[in-house]
């Protein structure tokens, strides 16, 4: 045990304290406007000391909120592999932002996160020069594709997402085989394997082609390719899948006009799977508390919506 890592969990406990509860979610429920949400989470120091002159900016509010999220993270998780494989995410957020920017002619600096991996104005630099070198195999080989892609002619953001989503696994799941921590690549596994039953609802809804699905799968997982090919091509072929992802299948597949509730089964899978691993001298505090501001922003990401839609 890194004497490190127990210090930073006693920290961690006092931050976990500062997570907004009932109440706050409470009063921004009954605000009477935006503006008076917004003030709300202002007041209680959200987003990390930004100030907003325009309250339908609040996505700016919660990116610097979970940007300081990040940066704790770093400081706090002592098992580098583990950080690394949660700040993926972020990088190819950053990437896809970035790629997509330099071919638009825009800067999109402003929507990347400023405590990923790499600092975003230099990465934004290299990017316009073709210079990818700096940023890992995976994400390389992705940006050199997407030009190759686009000097031919397909110049469809969708390329930018596949190809750099694609990477984003790759890299996900070498920092999770590395990781110290047995829950980082259980947590790899089930989002890779519920994104790629997803996918099959995504893509049958939008259209595509089983030959299509096949170029989107995501090896790596305890899933295999085949197992995914027999689901797409015969639904009842799911209730040879394990529990939780026959389970999991089944709100993919249950008559809804969208995914919600297998996106929060995702969510919740994968809480309860950190919650398992529950041990105070280790990372798990770290990376439990990291989710718990990832869960929160996104509920105070509805909120907000909500109160600007009722109002």
């Amino acid at each position: 045990m890194n004497s490190d890592q127990l210090y930073a969990n006693g920290r961690i406990a006092v931050l976990s304290t500062k997570l907004l509860g009932a109440d706050k979610y409470q009063r921004l429920s009954d605000s009477k406007s935006l503006i008076e949400a917004v003030r709300v989470l202002q007041e209680s120091g959200y987003g990390n000391g930004v100030t907003l002159s325009n309250p339908n900016e609040y996505e700016q509010l919660l990116k610097n909120e979970l940007d300081n999220a990040i940066s704790e993270l770093k400081e706090l998780c002592y098992d580098k592999n583990a950080v690394k494989y949660m700040l993926c995410k972020y990088d190819y957020i950053n990437a896809k932002l970035l790629m997509k920017g330099k071919y638009m002619r825009e800067d999109f600096t402003a929507y990347c996160f400023d405590n990923a991996s790499y600092d975003k104005h230099a990465m934004q630099q290299a990017f316009l020069n073709d210079s990818y070198v700096d940023y890992g195999k995976f994400m390389a080989r992705a940006c050199d594709q997407i030009d190759a892609e686009y000097a031919n002619g397909n110049r469809s953001p969708q390329v930018v997402d596949k190809l750099l989503d694609q990477a984003c696994f790759d890299e996900m799941r070498k920092y999770a085989k590395r990781s110290s921590s047995r829950v980082v690549y259980k947590l790899y596994d089930w989002f890779t394997n519920t994104s790629n039953l997803m996918l099959i609802y995504r893509l049958k809804k939008a259209g595509y082609s089983k030959e299509e699905y096949e170029k989107w799968i995501v090896d790596g997982a305890s899933l295999k390719r085949a197992t995914l090919l027999n689901v797409w091509d015969n639904e009842s072929s799911a209730m040879d899948l394990p529990e939780q992802y026959r389970k999991f299948y089944a709100l993919c597949s249950s008559a809804n006009t969208s995914l919600k509730l297998a996106e929060q089964e995702q969510i919740t899978y994968r809480n309860n799977l950190i919650a398992e691993y529950q041990d105070f001298l280790t990372i798990q505090p770290a990376l439990q508390y990291f989710y718990a501001k990832v869960d929160e922003t996104e509920r105070v990401r509805r909120t907000l919506i909500a109160v600007k839609n009722s109002k």
